[in-house]
């Protein structure tokens, strides 16, 4: 290790800021990151429940992923907020639920095929950091294969929200009408946009994301019985080493053969997905740096690449779930970097935003028992809005990718089949649309 400046300590290629030593507590950011990371992270609860875990091990699976994932800018260095690659759950839970193991059964199985994503994911990842060849990947996907991956997000999103968990959307029917209208309007409206430009309080609303949908619509429900509340007080440790015994390879084994070759084509998905986080986290810094030449930014790709093999490695070790180990939660980045914009007497530092966001590298939530109790009731709401505003952002951005006719037509067939019957079958039908249909393209 060699020791720098104030600004961290450098090992390899990564930098270590040790909280409140190299990074500054910033209130704003962090009790902004206490509700908003709360009301999010406990998405990946529900999910866990639905592959055979308990509540108490779906805590401690969000505890893990969430320590991981604040190892971005504090252990590595990393001028980004990291979050999931959100596009690829709705994929992957489709790939759990065709297999019949999203069913609320524990099967060592599952997390077998879970660990082969990992695996794979993590020496992919690893793999195109170390020799720089991810940008010319993604560059030889053809834009109606890319785009039908995309949009096959987002139709695997709005299956899972408004067939398969259709049952559990009406538990609690008006409390999560409120909380699409009003998470879709304060997301992606363009008349509420147009407002927030003459309204700061509007514009301060539609900075907090999902968060002002989520506190009315839980109002909702509580005033109207939709759900019941029973906060406990006092302090627990999330159950990491049931979690460890039931999930880790290390445990139950690693998978076979097949399903690595199973997993694979979910891989590529998630690749393709994660390099347009990359891309997404560098064009906001960029524009941001233009206002603060004061703090030059080290953006790094390579450097990227081989922090989210290593988050990835880690976390297939103790508990595999894939694909909560991504680049970019792009909310987060975008606020933190636009109140960076505003000078250093607003923010000395971009890593004091994103430290002081993500709870100084510790998510202290899931010690807390009044806010864990607080959320139980709550947690499908955060799934299905996840989940909601993951569908709308892929569809959109899937829709701008094709420019031609015979891309928009194939983009959709590929969505069709990636989201009904499998990834493989889904990316064999986009190659072979790309070379029949649309033309390979010679540049």
């Amino acid at each position: 290790m060699n020791t720098t400046t104030n600004k961290g300590i450098s090992w390899g290629p990564f930098t270590l800021r040790i909280p409140f030593i190299h990074i500054k507590f910033r209130a704003g950011e962090f009790f902004q990151g206490m509700v908003i990371s709360g009301a999010t992270a406990f998405a990946a609860v529900p999910v866990a429940m639905g592959l055979g875990l308990s509540f108490e091990e779906g805590v401690a699976l969000s505890f893990v992923a969430g320590t991981l994932i604040a190892s971005g800018p504090i252990f590595f260095g990393e001028p980004m907020a990291p979050g999931w690659i959100t596009p690829a759950l709705p994929i992957v839970i489709a790939a759990f639920a065709t297999k019949g193991q999203f069913n609320g059964v524990y099967d060592p199985a599952t997390f077998q095929f879970m660990a082969a994503m990992c695996i794979e994911f993590t020496l992919l990842v690893f793999i195109l950091g170390s020799t720089g060849w991810g940008k010319k990947l993604i560059q030889i996907i053809p834009n109606g294969l890319k785009a039908g991956i995309i949009l096959g997000a987002a139709l695997a999103a709005f299956y899972q929200v408004f067939i398969t968990d259709m049952d559990k959307l009406m538990l609690q029917p008006i409390s999560m009408a409120v909380a699409i209208i009003l998470c879709v309007i304060t997301t992606f409206s363009d008349p509420f946009k147009k407002l927030a430009e003459r309204n700061i309080f509007i514009k301060k609303v539609g900075s907090l994301g999902l968060l002002p949908g989520f506190i009315i619509a839980g109002l909702v429900a509580y005033f109207l019985k939709e759900v019941t509340f029973d906060i406990q007080w006092g302090f627990q440790v999330p159950d990491v080493v049931t979690l460890f015994n039931k999930t880790s390879p290390l445990v139950i084994g690693f998978p076979s053969f097949a399903m690595y070759l199973e997993a694979l084509p979910l891989v590529i998905i998630g690749y393709t997905l994660l390099f347009g986080d990359l891309i997404t986290a560098t064009e906001v810094l960029n524009d941001g740096q233009k206002s603060r030449p004061d703090e030059p930014l080290d953006i790094n790709l390579d450097r990227s690449h081989l922090s989210i093999a290593v988050r990835n490695f880690l976390g297939l070790l103790v508990n595999p779930f894939f694909p909560t180990q991504g680049a970019l939660w792009t909310g987060v980045h975008v606020v933190v970097v636009e109140r960076w914009k505003k000078g250093p007497k607003e923010m000395p530092s971009i890593f004091d935003g994103l430290g002081s966001y993500y709870l100084m590298g510790l998510p202290i939530l899931y010690f807390t028992l009044p806010f864990i109790t607080l959320m139980k009731p709550l947690m499908q709401m955060a799934l299905t809005l996840t989940l909601i505003l993951t569908g709308f952002a892929c569809a959109y951005v899937a829709m701008a990718i094709p420019k031609k006719n015979t891309e928009m037509a194939s983009a959709l067939l590929i969505a069709v089949f990636i989201t009904f019957f499998s990834a493989w079958v889904g990316l064999l039908v986009g190659i072979l649309l790309s070379i029949l249909v649309i033309g390979l393209d010679k540049n």
